[in-house]
């Protein structure tokens, strides 16, 4: 575990997949003005599951601290969520709804190109696990719908939405725009239902934290709790 410092409540930061504690240093500095800033690297081996994952946290011993992940990490910080009451806030930066999922949650696409697209997509993603622990977790990562667990957050949430494609997905432009539609509809109406939840679109692709880490640091601040933990029922709307 790296500890970046500061002073305040405990912050943890969970990096996406196949990234590492020492990716958040940069953006950790925006935070340590008002929080003990402190970042994990993720289990990479098997067993895996997101019960490990999240056993893995607990196991840290940290004193109950503010949880803060990316994409991946944001996956598992939406879990965090729905398990932790006591939790001061949890926040996941564009972490919601695994690639391959339903065509349902492409909104405005026809079913028959999302199905072939997303089997284009599997297939780039299979190409890239060239381990079991990677096979694993891109099972688990890809097809899976966190929104469920930020649906039955128990603690103050935030979820921050990209607006804009990766470059690296542009062979899937309009597949990923229909995905954030889904993804956009789906955490509104679980939010209207859950006064612990908040959503929060951003002018921003799924690297926020690396390409614009000082305007995402201060949301992530203004959203946090400044010193004494959040209560259950002080959720934002």
């Amino acid at each position: 575990m790296l500890d970046f410092g500061g002073s305040g409540p405990q912050l943890l930061l969970l990096h996406g997949l196949g990234g590492s504690a020492e990716g958040w240093r940069e953006f950790a500095g925006f935070l340590t003005g008002t929080h003990h800033v402190l970042a994990v690297d993720l289990r990479a081996e098997l067993p895996w599951s997101w019960d490990i994952a999240l056993a893995d946290i607990e196991a840290l011993g940290l004193d109950n601290p503010a949880v803060l992940g990316m994409s991946f990490g944001g996956m598992i910080a939406g879990r965090w969520a729905a398990r932790h009451p006591e939790c001061p806030a949890a926040i996941s930066i564009d972490g919601h709804r695994g690639g391959l999922t339903a065509p349902a949650n492409y909104p405005g696409l026809a079913p028959a190109r999302v199905d072939a697209e997303l089997a284009e997509l599997r297939a780039v993603f299979e190409a890239q696990a060239r381990t079991p622990f990677l096979a694993t977790v891109f099972d688990a990562f890809l097809a899976d719908d966190t929104i469920d667990a930020f649906a039955k957050a128990r603690c103050p949430t935030l979820v921050l939405l990209a607006t804009r494609n990766i470059q690296e997905a542009r062979d899937f432009d309009e597949l990923m725009a229909a995905g954030r539609r889904g993804v956009e509809r789906d955490l509104l109406a679980a939010a209207a239902a859950n006064p612990n939840l908040t959503v929060t679109k951003v002018d921003g692709t799924h690297g926020m934290v690396t390409t614009r880490p000082a305007a995402i640091a201060a949301v992530v601040r203004q959203f946090l709790p400044p010193s004494a933990p959040w209560s259950e029922a002080a959720g934002r709307t």
